[in-house]
């Protein structure tokens, strides 16, 4: 079975909206839908550091997707955005939003 990586996040230091559950329960529905199995899940608060550690899991293979609600949660800004779907392609990893499907960085990117 295909397993995926949820990875949602906010840009604030607390979740005061419940934006977090609504992007998790977005994503794991997404799963399901796409057969895969949920290999782990990271959440960042303003910063982007568990997506970081998440290059290592990627690196090692410990999933085949990430699923993300959209390319905007990866980062504000869509190119360091697309910069981190190449990265983690450039591992084997397909990117995946529920709003925007398949999320590819494109060639000639970096």
């Amino acid at each position: 079975m295909k397993r995926a990586w949820l990875y949602y996040r906010i840009d604030a230091p607390e979740d005061r909206n419940g934006a977090l559950k609504k992007q998790e329960k977005q994503l794991y529905d997404f799963a399901e839908q796409l057969g895969y199995q949920v290999a782990g899940v990271s959440v960042d608060l303003d910063q982007n550091t568990e997506l970081e550690k998440l290059k290592q899991d990627a690196d090692v293979k410990r999933f085949d997707a990430l699923l993300v609600t959209s390319l905007f949660h990866i980062h504000r800004d869509r190119r360091q955005a697309l910069a981190w779907v190449h990265e983690f392609q450039s591992f084997g990893i397909e990117v995946f939003s529920p709003l925007e499907g398949h999320i590819s960085a494109g060639e000639g990117l970096i």
